[in-house]
């Protein structure tokens, strides 16, 4: 920017530009896919949110007063989904660039955040992706430096959490975390209606706690600390009991007279989003869209839950093209920049197909084309303007991209490789491969061969040898009517794999190159 367009510097201040971003990018996770198109928006997109941001410093989007203003650097979803997709994709220099910056700029020493208002379930979030960040790669320095603000994090949850425990204990929110949901709400006529016990509230802070605390008594041990392995055990604690109380809480919260039943956003709402948005637009369900993608993101709600919300919101048209919509059910506005939520859900109970409809919906309909940029929803009617480019909207499909390929259970810590691959992946000829996988146990790598015409799929595995390590699941989805009939395990017969749900299931013992032969007939 600092020559003109179309003179020599300016051409090789891009050409300086364009060799850093592919040196940035060679050091994360590599991958080579049947569908080009689908890795090169992957690689395109991740290019894009590096290139939105100042230096480290966040932002949400590039035209002043369409999001590229001062006032929107502080929004907590671009820090919480730039930092996990620069996570998931290996690029962990870059996380703790993102994590050092906002926890020294953009957030106040008694926890709070400099924006125009909290959402407090990614308070949550946050607590998750600095633990994250630790976890892949045990850098204990950053958040000893920030101990102050990430702990001043955990408390204003853990006060929120207190009020809840005053309410009556037969009260359907008891224990729930209020507060808004969406920073938004500071627009509204009343803000102070929408200081409500989201269950997103909730769940992102039983995760969040849950992974900090983890991450505390681990750095704790290691450094022999009993101050941190005591605070860990403490927010371990306070999640497993927050999350026995959102089970009750969701239990005296169904709406079983609707049809569907519904699960409602707020803690005993009397009534569906639907019928309380179409009866009075500022009713603080209108804050459904982003709660429900956050419950689900979260990885605390069981398959059926997962199941009430889905089948409520397709059968009441909150769901088009498989992508959840925003802002009530008949806006037909896609909610790219937080879909990625909805879909974490699915995938983590396997609905594959529901999975894949939306990747592929929001890479056909959510990016322009061309040049493949994400605006914060898009309204699917002819001749509606969308939303303002937005960073988390950008990343939906690289985060969805990585997942389906690699994904690791957030309550059993199982790694999935081609959890939720595409079946035509695997036709004959094809080859599906992963390298440098940012994981728990370290980097992994994979490589999927299909012979399927000669009825066998090789595969070679790389997995590093961990500690507490957790199994490795191999799904091959292929397509045809051939079924998974044999496996062998660096040439010798193997007993555990599952036709039924084409998986092939290696013990946590299991490490370094393992080659895989799955028979078929």
């Amino acid at each position: 920017r600092r020559e003109s367009p179309g003179s020599a510097g300016f051409y090789w201040e891009l050409l300086a530009l364009r060799s850093r971003l592919e040196s940035t990018l060679s050091s994360g996770m590599q991958i080579d896919l049947p569908d080009k198109r689908l890795g090169n928006l992957t690689r395109h997109s991740l290019v894009r949110a590096m290139i939105t941001r100042m230096g480290a410093f966040p932002k949400y989007g590039v035209l002043d007063r369409n999001y590229g203003g001062a006032e929107h650097d502080g929004f907590q979803d671009t820090f919480n989904v730039d930092t996990t997709a620069m996570l998931e994709w290996g690029l962990s220099d870059l996380a703790r660039f993102y994590i050092d910056n906002y926890l020294t700029y953009f957030v106040r020493d008694d926890g709070s955040i400099l924006y125009r208002g909290p959402e407090t379930g990614q308070y949550g979030r946050m607590l998750t992706v600095i633990a994250e960040y630790y976890r892949l790669t045990h850098d204990a320095q950053l958040l000893l430096k920030h101990r102050r603000r990430i702990d001043a994090i955990s408390r204003l949850l853990l006060n929120l959490r207190n009020d809840a425990k005053k309410l009556p204990a037969d009260d359907p929110a008891y224990g729930m975390i209020s507060g808004w949901c969406e920073a938004d709400s500071c627009l509204e006529l009343d803000p102070s209606r929408y200081v409500q016990p989201y269950f997103s509230n909730s769940t992102e802070a039983i995760r969040g706690f849950g992974d900090l605390g983890d991450a505390w008594q681990n750095i704790g041990r290691r450094q022999k600390r009993s101050d941190l392995i005591e605070w860990g055990s403490t927010l371990r604690r306070e999640s497993a009991e927050l999350a026995d109380d959102l089970q009750t809480a969701i239990g005296r919260s169904l709406l079983k007279d609707s049809t569907p039943v519904c699960l409602p956003a707020i803690a005993g709402a009397k009534e569906p989003f639907d019928v309380a948005v179409a009866r009075d637009i500022h009713d603080p369900q209108f804050r459904a869209y982003r709660a429900y993608m956050e419950m689900m993101y979260s990885g605390c709600l069981t398959r059926g839950e997962v199941e009430t919300i889905r089948n409520y919101r397709e059968a009441h048209h909150d769901i088009v093209l498989g992508v959840p919509l925003a802002y009530s059910n008949d806006t037909h506005e896609l909610a790219g920049f937080l879909s990625y939520g909805h879909a974490y859900g699915l995938l983590q109970f396997d609905f594959v197909r529901e999975y894949l409809l939306e990747l592929y919906s929001l890479s056909a309909h959510q990016y322009t084309r061309g040049t493949w940029t994400a605006p914060e929803t898009r309204c699917i009617e002819p001749g509606k303007t969308t939303a303002p480019y937005c960073v988390p909207a950008q990343l939906s499909v690289p985060l969805l991209v990585r997942w389906m390929l690699a994904f690791e259970d957030p309550v059993s810590g199982e790694l999935w490789l081609c959890k939720a691959a595409p079946r035509d992946w695997f036709a004959d000829g094809c080859v599906v491969s992963a390298s440098g996988i940012p994981t728990r146990r370290g980097r992994v790598g994979f490589r999927v061969e299909s012979h399927i015409a000669d009825s066998r799929i090789e595969a070679t595995l790389d997995i590093p040898a961990a500690e507490n390590a957790h199994e490795t699941v191999l799904r091959i989805r292929a397509p045809g009517p051939k079924r998974m009939s044999g496996v062998r395990v660096d040439g010798k017969p193997w007993r555990q794999f599952d036709a039924g749900g084409e998986t092939v299931t290696l013990p946590a013992p299991v490490s370094g190159r393992v080659s895989l032969t799955i028979e078929y007939r």
